[in-house]
């Protein structure tokens, strides 16, 4: 079970992820009806940028669509769902292993372990 531990000066929170519920998310995002459904969001909002934004926006809005259309790509190849399943399989191996270890500035913490 991966372990989520956020704590801030007023609240702090602990979320258990069984490895079942990254099995489905996986699952999910793998699935060709998510893939479908990025392909259709991806075509209805090429193009469409509004005469008063800036020319920082405009690269933000460009890298941002990159981004997605790389995960869009990734998430295509057949191997994918297999690669992320062993993925999930060896991070059960590892029991207590820290993956992130974040604070910042405000005295938030993010600690993430398996």
């Amino acid at each position: 079970m991966m372990i989520v531990k956020v704590k801030s000066k007023e609240r702090a929170f602990t979320i258990p992820v069984p490895y079942t519920l990254l099995r489905l998310g996986s699952g999910i995002l793998t699935s060709n009806v998510v893939q479908r459904k990025m392909k259709v969001w991806l075509s209805d909002h090429s193009g469409q940028t509004d005469g008063q934004s800036s020319r920082k926006h405009d690269i933000e809005t460009d890298s941002s669509r990159f981004g997605i259309e790389l995960a869009l790509s990734i998430l295509e190849n057949r191997n994918t769902k297999q690669v992320i399943r062993q993925l999930i399989n060896e991070l059960q191996r590892c029991k207590g292993t820290v993956l992130v270890d974040v604070q910042s500035k405000d005295g938030t913490n993010v600690l993430i372990t398996l």
